[in-house]
């Protein structure tokens, strides 16, 4: 006999089911669409850089870097079941940002309604900013699902009180925190939201108050870690303090249609999304709802942001990827806006409006895929243009050296790649292996990687790398650089300068991307002695050494094999040399 207490009113939800389904399906279809096919830039390789380290290493790594271990330890699994190709690292980004659709709808349809869901839904479906980090091989998609889980079980959990969902804000925070340092701007607002309420409802915030104990002390283990990342960085500094209209535009026009627009071509729909905004707000003031859902929404978007924007002042910490991170409460204001506008005028005034934002995203998300100004630095090519041009007796330069994971990336081709510091300086053991040298901060702070020689990050003085290049150029006979972001590392261009005037230009190849990176080659006035035996031929010609990479080579391979010839006389005839096996 069925239960007359449940009413499952199949009606009204089989047609939202499908219509979220419908949302994923094509949201997956967005995501998917080009996935992998470009270049890795340099975060992106310390990603899968990271990812192939053991756990141990790993952890040790990021405790010498800026980030926390989470997403690289949750990547360094999936990894191990998918693989590390581009599209593999980047699919696992794309998941963590389909799966932001119904985090989206499950948070609107908690604070507001079936309808605010919906359209929420849809607009994060269509959010050129979701695409863009669905596709890029970091953190940020991973770091937004956790926020929206974290904070749907925190707001439910304040008015039920019910402990698994205490116990699933607990994990979705403590995990947040290890993804991602800048989810604890979140946590403040968000929790400082819900205090506030409790205390002015005078409602109690014991429950509250022992899961967020439970969560710091989650977190206590790499606490101090973070805290010695937070107030004095190993790394050099590349970021300056914002402005204030430059910092909201940016971020509004992000919040809007992504990073793939230029404020200026977009204006109209800027004005549109602002006007959608305030309509929404109006519209969730007329909603009968338990928390003050349109000033809840704009503490999680514009909160953390403010916080970011003040602590800036004293160090600098604004980028514009870091608002995606609290970006999909934006779209549930927007979402309350058509609602609103649907309720106030007719659906099909609320269906012109948002047609119309659609069709703004796709504008953009067809900028992010053919524009070449928004493409990735092209790491891709400079390494595999490096790497076909390289024979024994070269070395690599990497300028600025904490880039060589897209150098290790990318020349996977050679096992026997060694990477090692610019200074001090040590001379190959093999003059056939290729070697990565890593340039430092030309005269950079001291506290650059805390002073640990296995930190990414150091300090070299303008003496050390002249002397380090002389010695360079007494070992080997050419050099290859791959310079990038070197105006941070180098600013006053002493390794640049150096070899202007030691050395000959060979090579000097630009690649896409907006860090305009360059492999260039340059021929050194080696004076390092040839490896192997002399061998007398005739007419006072003699073979001084030889030398070919120390490996295992397959029928049809091309064996690179450097000579070093020498005469007593100018040859009086013409010779070509061959070689056997």
């Amino acid at each position: 006999m069925p239960n007359p207490n449940i009413n499952l009113h199949p009606r009204s939800f089989r047609p939202t089911r499908v219509t979220l389904l419908l949302f994923l399906t094509g949201g997956f279809a967005l995501r998917l669409y080009r996935l992998g096919e470009q270049s890795l830039w340099y975060d992106e390789t310390v990603s899968a850089f990271l990812a192939s380290q053991s756990i141990p290493q790993l952890i040790a790594h990021t405790a010498r870097d800026i980030h926390p271990p989470g997403y690289y330890l949750l990547l360094h699994g999936w990894t191990t079941l998918a693989g590390s190709s581009e599209f593999s690292l980047a699919f696992f980004s794309a998941t963590f940002g389909l799966l932001i659709i119904p985090l989206t709808y499950a948070l609107a349809r908690r604070l507001t309604n079936q309808p605010v869901a919906l359209w929420s839904a849809l607009l994060v479906t269509v959010s050129p900013f979701n695409i863009w980090y669905s596709q890029e091989v970091r953190m940020y998609t991973l770091g937004a699902a956790l926020g929206l889980a974290a904070t749907y079980a925190l707001v439910k959990g304040t008015a039920t009180d019910r402990l698994p969902l205490w116990l699933g804000y607990v994990i979705a925070a403590a995990v947040g925190l290890y993804t991602l340092y800048y989810f604890a701007f979140l946590l403040i607002t968000i929790n400082g939201f819900i205090l506030l309420r409790q205390l002015i409802t005078r409602q109690s915030i014991k429950s509250w108050l022992i899961a967020n104990i439970y969560v710091l002390l989650a977190y206590a283990l790499w606490l101090p870690t973070a805290w010695r990342q937070a107030t004095n960085p190993p790394v050099p500094p590349w970021r300056s303090m914002p402005q204030l209209g430059q910092t909201l535009l940016e971020s509004w026009t992000a919040l809007s249609l992504g990073q793939s627009v230029e404020p200026t071509v977009v204006w109209p729909i800027l004005l549109l999304t602002l006007g959608l905004t305030v309509l929404g707000l109006v519209h969730l003031r007329s909603l009968d709802t338990r928390l003050p859902a349109g000033a809840f929404l704009v503490a999680y978007t514009f909160g953390p942001l403010l916080l970011i924007y003040l602590i800036s002042f004293i160090v600098p910490l604004y980028h514009v990827r870091y608002v995606f991170t609290y970006a999909a409460a934006f779209y549930i204001l927007l979402g309350a806006g058509l609602a609103g506008l649907a309720q106030r005028a007719t659906i099909w005034s609320a269906g012109v409006v948002a047609a119309v934002l659609i069709t703004a995203s796709f504008y953009s998300i067809y900028q992010f895929h053919t524009n070449p100004a928004y493409r990735t630095d092209d790491f891709r090519a400079a390494v595999e243009f490096i790497d076909q041009r390289w024979q024994p007796g070269d070395v690599i330069l990497v300028n600025a050296g904490y880039t060589y994971p897209a150098f290790l990336y990318y020349a996977d081709d050679r096992p026997d790649l060694q990477s090692r510091r610019l200074v001090p300086y040590q001379s190959p053991n093999n003059c056939c292996s290729p070697l990565l040298l890593q340039t430092g901060t030309v005269d950079g702070p001291a506290q650059l990687g805390w002073g640990d020689p296995a930190s990414d990050f150091y300090a070299m003085t303008a003496a050390e790398t002249v002397a380090a290049m002389e010695q360079v150029s007494h070992d080997f006979s050419r050099l290859w650089l791959l310079r990038a972001y070197d105006t941070v590392t180098d600013p006053i261009g002493l390794i640049r300068a150096w070899l202007a005037e030691n050395a000959t230009p060979i090579e000097d190849q630009p690649f896409s991307g907006e860090s305009n990176i360059r492999a260039q080659g340059f021929l050194l006035p080696s004076s390092a002695t040839p490896p192997g035996a002399t061998v007398a031929l005739e007419d006072g010609l003699f073979l001084a050494g030889s030398a070919w990479p120390q490996q295992s080579w397959h029928a049809g391979q091309t064996i690179p094999v450097e000579l070093w010839w020498s005469t007593t006389d100018p040859p009086g005839v013409d010779y070509k040399a061959s070689l056997k096996l």
